[in-house]
C-alpha cells in the first residue's frame, strides 16, 4: 500500500460500478488504478489533483481512498485550456516507463492550476506548459530560428530554468509570440496525438 498525489487524466467506466482511473502521480509517473463504486472519486473533473492511497495485489492497483487537493472548476473556463496539457502529459507518459518519478511535470502542472482558472492567463499558461514538456522530453522540436522572434527565442532558451508564471506575465509576451508557440506545439503534438 502506498500514498501519492496525482493528476486525474482519465476515468474509464468498466462494469458493475467499477472504473479504471488513469493518474499521473508525483512519485511514480503514470499509473492505472481500479475503483469500486463506493470508493470512486466523486465530483472531480479531469485535470484535478487528488491525494490517494493505493493498494497493490497481484499487479493490480486498487484505489483504497482519496481526497481532493486541487479541483478544476470548468464553469468559468474553456475546458480545452486544461484538456491540451492533459493530452500532452498522457502522450509524454507513453514514452516514459511507468514507475519513474516525474516530480517536475507534476509540480509545473500544480503551480499552473491558478492560471488555468483565469481566462486572461489560461491560454498562455497552457501553451508554455506544453512547450516546456515537449522541450524537456525532446519530442519533435523542429525550429527555424531565422523566422522566430527574439522574445520566442528567449522564452524557449529559459523555459527550463524559470517558473512558467514568470513568462506568462511578461509585457513583451503578445499574441504574435503566443501564435509562434502554439504553432510549434501543434506541429510537435500532431505526431503523437
Amino acid at each position: 500500500m502506498f500514498t501519492t498525489e496525482a493528476i486525474l487524466l482519465k476515468k474509464i467506466p468498466i462494469r458493475d460500478g467499477e472504473e479504471l482511473h488513469e493518474l499521473f502521480s508525483r512519485d511514480f509517473g503514470k499509473i492505472r488504478v481500479w475503483t469500486k463504486k463506493k470508493k470512486q472519486i466523486a465530483g472531480v473533473d479531469h485535470g484535478s489533483v487528488i491525494q490517494c492511497i493505493i493498494s497493490t495485489k497481484r499487479s493490480k492497483n486498487t484505489l483504497e481512498s482519496s481526497n481532493i487537493k486541487h479541483t478544476i472548476r470548468t464553469e468559468n473556463l474553456d475546458y480545452l485550456s486544461v484538456l491540451c496539457p492533459l493530452l500532452c502529459i498522457r502522450s509524454i507518459s507513453l514514452f516514459c516507463p511507468s514507475g519513474n518519478p516525474y516530480m517536475q511535470i507534476y509540480t509545473d502542472y500544480v503551480s499552473l492550476l491558478p492560471l488555468f482558472a483565469e481566462k486572461e492567463w489560461s491560454e498562455k499558461g497552457k501553451e508554455l506548459f506544453v512547450m516546456k514538456l515537449l522541450k524537456s522530453h525532446g519530442i519533435g522540436w523542429k525550429r527555424d530560428e531565422t523566422t522566430e522572434s527574439i522574445i520566442f527565442r528567449k522564452i524557449y532558451k529559459n523555459i527550463d530554468s524559470y517558473p512558467i508564471q514568470a513568462f506568462v506575465k511578461l509585457s513583451e509576451f503578445n499574441s504574435k509570440v503566443l501564435s509562434e508557440i502554439r504553432g510549434i506545439n501543434q506541429i510537435c503534438m500532431s505526431q503523437y496525438m
